[in-house]
């Protein structure tokens, strides 16, 4: 191995040459020592006045200072200018399942299923009645399972004079997803 690679730490790579790495920084070190140089004057001033000042604090700021000047003078990176896309005036536009307000229903009902939101699977079983009344319009549609009717039923019953009402128990994930699928025209099934 070379000198080169060993100087590195890392074998098959080469140390970048000094003077280049000098080159690079030397606007660097320039302002640096520029701004101590500065430091070091307020601070012999200020002592040929009578004032003590602490060296450090003075040598901090000389620092900082140098290394902003350095930083403005070689200026910032800027990023590549982020065009934004067409807007879209069209206002007749709607995506397709937002044009149903059943559908609309049934999106608000699924989202406000989250624990922390305080939907029901009675009113989700709700929506899901309405969407099956229209369904039963279909002179072709199938039967629902029993399940789904048991869901609706329970769903739709007021509450009895003694204020109790049925207990409907909570939709998981994939039930939900087949009652959707058989509540679904046949051409959507398809898909």
């Amino acid at each position: 191995m070379s000198r080169r690679t060993v100087a590195a730490g890392q074998p098959g790579r080469s140390a970048p040459p000094p003077r280049r790495m000098l080159k690079d920084a030397l606007p660097l070190l320039v302002r640096l020592a520029a701004c101590l140089l500065l430091a070091a004057a307020v601070i012999a001033v200020s002592a040929t006045f009578g004032l003590r000042v602490s060296w450090p604090i003075p040598l901090a700021l000389g620092l900082a200072l140098g290394t902003v000047l350095w930083i403005v003078d070689r200026g910032a990176d800027r990023a590549e200018q982020l065009h934004p896309p067409q807007l879209d005036l069209d206002a007749d536009y709607a995506l397709p399942h937002a044009q149903d307000m059943r559908v609309r229903r049934l999106e608000d009902a699924i989202y406000g299923a989250q624990p922390s939101r305080r939907m029901t699977a009675r009113t989700l079983g709700q929506v899901l009645g309405e969407v099956a009344d229209e369904r039963a319009l279909d002179p072709d549609a199938p039967a629902l399972s029993s399940n789904l009717s048991q869901l609706i039923e329970r769903s739709r019953t007021p509450a009895a004079p003694e204020g109790s009402v049925p207990a409907v128990s909570p939709i998981d994930r994939r039930t939900l997803h087949r009652y959707l699928h058989e509540l679904a025209a046949r051409e959507e099934r398809d898909r």
